[in-house]
């Protein structure tokens, strides 16, 4: 079957058309996650989907409108439940806005954004390349922001403002928040640490253990916020 946008006897189907695009998607989420945008040519893009080079600018434009469409899909399918999340500890801080309230939510947004970022499939995948963006930000580093960091760092500083009894403004409370942020940052981007460290066998985390750095950093959240402002200063 000729995987080029053109077939012998016309453009392909759209079905055809639409499973190519989809398979460049899919294979760019691991090309980029290894090698960087930078790093990775068009031929073997186009190769790991199992399509020749043209499709690649008949579906995208051109590598860098691929890496971008390729963020967009990886950020849209992996942060959807974090979003979601987000939404429902945003709806239930406006319905009770009280600072234990506030805790409970925090905790709860919490284990959502730990369960998503350690159990999903493409998660090892997701780390890189926003371990990647942050350190060399490229045309991309707008999408991982907008899409997956932002909205995670807002409602983490929305909850514990409230929590704190203060504005999200607040300098305080924007630094824990970030470091409530690294809290899950660091259980992923530095899992081979702790792999090795703890023994851990396979490049895959198994329930029992997603279940326990949960209860770390829900421990992180619950004396963050209980210690007096002195301390955490």
């Amino acid at each position: 079957m000729n995987d080029s946008p053109q077939g012998s006897k016309g453009r392909r189907s759209p079905k055809k058309r639409g499973d190519a695009r989809q398979r460049l998607l899919e294979a760019g989420i691991e090309a980029f996650a290894r090698f960087g945008p930078d790093e990775v040519g068009i031929r073997r893009l186009a190769a790991a989907a199992g399509v020749n080079s043209a499709a690649l600018s008949y579906y995208f434009g051109g590598k860098q409108q691929y890496y971008r469409a390729v963020l967009r899909y990886l950020m849209r399918w992996v942060g959807q439940s974090i979003r979601q999340a987000a939404m429902t500890a945003r709806a239930g801080l406006a319905a009770s806005p009280d600072a234990c309230h506030a805790r409970q939510l925090l905790r709860i947004f919490m284990r959502e954004v730990v369960q998503t970022v350690l159990a999903n499939p493409q998660a090892e995948a997701v780390a890189a390349i926003i371990w990647r963006e942050l350190l060399r930000p490229s045309s991309g580093f707008d999408i991982v922001y907008e899409q997956m960091i932002r909205p995670v760092h807002e409602i983490i500083t929305e909850l514990v403002a409230a929590a704190m009894g203060v504005t999200s403004d607040d300098r305080e409370a924007v630094l824990l928040a970030h470091s409530l942020w690294g809290q899950v940052a660091i259980f992923r981007l530095g899992f081979h640490v702790l792999r090795r460290r703890l023994k851990i066998r396979g490049r895959q985390l198994s329930n029992e253990w997603v279940e326990a750095i949960t209860s770390t950093v829900d421990l992180v959240v619950d004396r963050l916020l209980s210690s007096p402002p002195e301390t955490r200063r």
